[in-house]
């Protein structure tokens, strides 16, 4: 079986928020029989480490402790796991240079984390920054979410560049995991369902197409809990309705890179 994915990076620092993105990434590469990278970054402080040694050297204890027990559960989960520690002054960054540098084509991470969470951010700042500086797809994962094993629903802008690699990304997950798969564009127009039904295809796609109208993030939502999907895939990162959506949604959203 051909998967879409082949080189998973998994962004984490092994804390409640991550433990979504973590069980997910691993029953990713598990389901596909491959290996995981992992990236786990660290804030690097030289006015701190100068100043409190101490607490320098406690705090380098406990980010190996986490990052040994990663490996551990990864282990007991049946993944092969390379975790790199990376120190830096800005997270997003070496997680942007970790993905490049291993090609990845796919970054997995939590959808915030607990400052984040506190402020009632609907992503957290880091991983946002990493989904508009990433050259290849992220996948965004609240701490609850499963590996999808239900449906799919792909939401699909007509009228943007996007919708191809996007239908097309989520056809390949759906032929891949052998589930069905709902194509979505929200709009007042009707003939853009005739747009959505021809593109799909052109693309050789099999999917049940519908339109919908209403505020988009809403309506998305509400048809992936009428079709029971369990992922929902989008493109645009930088629209609000894409955040929205992935700060909204119960499930792990797919953010298709290719918009701009």
């Amino acid at each position: 079986m051909t998967h879409p994915f082949e080189r998973l990076l998994l962004v984490t620092e092994h804390t409640e928020f991550d433990s979504g993105a973590e069980r997910l990434a691993f029953d990713m590469a598990r389901q596909c029989g491959i290996g995981l990278r992992g990236v786990f970054p660290v804030m690097h402080h030289l006015e701190y480490e100068i100043g409190s040694p101490d607490l320098a050297q406690r705090s380098a204890r406990e980010v190996a402790k986490k990052a040994e027990q990663l490996r551990q559960a990864a282990q007991e989960a049946g993944v092969s796991l390379d975790l790199v520690v990376r120190h830096c002054e800005a997270p997003h960054t070496a997680i942007v240079d970790e993905a490049r540098e291993y090609r990845s084509d796919l970054i997995i991470a939590r959808r915030r984390g607990r400052r984040s969470f506190l402020s009632k951010l609907l992503i957290g700042e880091m991983v946002s920054k990493v989904a508009a500086e990433a050259t290849c797809s992220m996948l965004f994962v609240p701490r609850t979410a499963h590996l999808w094993s239900q449906a799919i629903l792909a939401a699909v802008d007509v009228s943007a560049a996007a919708a191809a690699p996007v239908i097309a990304m989520a056809a390949s997950v759906a032929a891949a995991c052998k589930l069905p798969l709902t194509l979505l564009t929200v709009s007042e127009d009707s003939t853009d369902l005739t747009r959505l039904k021809a593109i799909a295809a052109g693309l050789g796609v099999a999917a049940q197409c519908v339109v919908a109208a209403g505020k988009p993030h809403q309506a998305i939502l509400s048809m992936a809990e009428t079709r029971h999907a369990d992922l929902i895939v989008v493109g645009r990162y930088r629209s609000s309705t894409s955040k929205a959506i992935i700060g909204h949604s119960d499930h792990a959203v797919l953010v298709v890179k290719g918009d701009a």
